[in-house]
């Protein structure tokens, strides 16, 4: 056991322990043994992450909700702290299922590291592969509705200075 309090995270690798299993070295499963902490680490910061947008939305929809009828406060009146809310919402909850992802990748890496088996090891990656999956598809969302976004800026604006002419 260490006393450095400063010292990073270790897990516990066992030596031997996937002798007669499979064929995984003990390089690979000190390299997981070291990632674990850190993909946990992130697992968690997510689902914090995830849980302070979700107090946001309520937070948007409780302010939303009493401002509403105050005319001081246009972007409530129109209903905008609503839509916020709503978007806040969706957010948290896209933002669990990486988070669902990482947690179990790094549950799997623990089970490795306890059985040193090929199928907890493939069982792990599969989970870093969804991971993955999962974030390459939501980028490509985000680049799609930021080229939406950008050609309805242009037409807006378009008929913004077609209406400022008349």
């Amino acid at each position: 056991m260490q006393n450095d309090p400063y010292a990073p995270p270790s897990a516990n690798v066992h030596p031997g322990s996937n002798a007669g299993n499979s064929q995984i070295s003990q390089a690979v499963l000190h390299q997981l043994a070291g990632t674990k902490p850190w993909v946990r680490f992130f697992s968690v910061i997510m689902f914090v992450g995830a849980g302070f947008m979700l107090l946001g939305a309520v937070g948007l929809l409780i302010a939303g909700s009493v401002l509403a009828t105050s005319s001081s406060n246009p972007m409530f009146a129109g209903g905008m702290g609503f839509a916020i809310a709503g978007l806040y919402a969706v957010m948290s909850i896209v933002y669990i299922f990486p988070a669902l992802k990482l947690w179990k990748y790094a549950s799997h890496i623990g089970a490795l590291l306890m059985t040193g088996s090929e199928t907890d090891l493939v069982a792990a990656l599969g989970q870093q592969r969804s991971f993955w999956k999962f974030v390459g598809i939501l980028v490509l969302a985000m680049f799609a509705l930021y080229f939406v976004a950008v050609i309805a800026m242009v037409v807006f604006g378009g008929f913004a200075a077609m209406n400022a002419r008349h």
